[in-house]
């Protein structure tokens, strides 16, 4: 659980030159910190630098931060973010939206939708790192920023300049894409989709990130419940895609072990 308020009044101290104050706030977020460089960047080596640098460039301004705007760890987040951008600009890769539901529909095929047969040993720790491995960079980011820190989605959309529904979108599929790594053979398709509540399974498909997040309205929520208790198909897939963001969360929850000499190597550059 984040101490919001902790981090506020540290925040001021820094700004007024109160080293002690931002050092404390190095050691509560450097894993989050490292966590979030390491899934931008392609080697331990560059995270640790990428890291190094966000911490000295959130020192300097921090008279800059606006409590208004962000929590303290979300600014944190942007300048790390940039860094990380920064370290990898040649090859930054342009994330393409494709909101076309037949994309989806196959998208969601490959990770099992439509398969009558039931997926074993989903939570198996081997596989599920292996398939968040395959990951591209801005999917691994936004399960990171949503799944593991926990931010808003208005958060995660400020963090990562994008409009509210691009961060759904990016993050339903992400999951998907996510299942589907993990998934041990094609299974069937779904042939004819089905209306229950209202909705057709393609619908609850597109719908079921926003379900699991429990972020749609209730209107929209009990027409998702009547579908799912009379299609059994989206049921089960339901479950087990609710099953890979909690498992997911469980796994990157680890947050990596931050090496103390690099530690010291930052406050000795803020001392600098």
């Amino acid at each position: 659980m984040q101490d919001h308020d902790l981090d506020k009044r540290l925040i001021a101290r820094a700004a007024i030159g109160d080293r002690a104050a931002f050092e404390q706030l190095l050691e509560q977020h450097a894993p989050a910190v490292l966590r979030l460089a390491r899934a931008m960047t392609p080697d331990e080596a560059t995270a640790a630098d990428v890291a190094q640098d966000a911490w000295l460039s959130a020192y300097k301004p921090a008279g800059t931060y606006r409590a208004d705007v962000a929590p303290v760890r979300t600014w944190l987040f942007s300048i790390a973010r940039n860094a990380a951008r920064k370290a990898r600009r040649s090859t930054r890769e342009q994330h393409v939206e494709d909101t076309a539901e037949t994309g989806l529909l196959q998208l969601g095929s490959d990770a099992g939708w439509g398969a009558e047969e039931a997926t074993a040993g989903m939570e198996e720790l081997e596989r599920l790192v292996r398939a968040l491995a395959t990951l591209a960079p801005a999917e691994l980011e936004v399960v990171l920023l949503r799944d593991l820190e926990g931010l808003s989605g208005e958060e995660t959309a400020h963090l990562l300049e994008l409009s509210l529904p691009a961060v759904k979108s990016r993050l339903h599929r992400a999951r998907l894409t996510l299942m589907a790594a993990m998934r041990a053979s094609d299974g069937g398709v779904m042939q004819n989709q089905r209306d229950f509540g209202g909705l057709t399974c393609g619908k609850v498909l597109a719908m079921l990130g926003d379900y699991v997040d429990g972020d749609v309205a209730a209107g929209d929520r009990a027409r998702m419940d009547a579908h799912l208790r009379e299609c059994t198909v989206c049921e089960r897939f339901g479950g087990r895609y609710a099953g890979v963001v909690q498992a997911a969360r469980a796994r990157l929850g680890a947050a990596p072990a931050v090496d103390p000499a690099q530690l010291e190597r930052i406050r000795r550059a803020l001392r600098a």
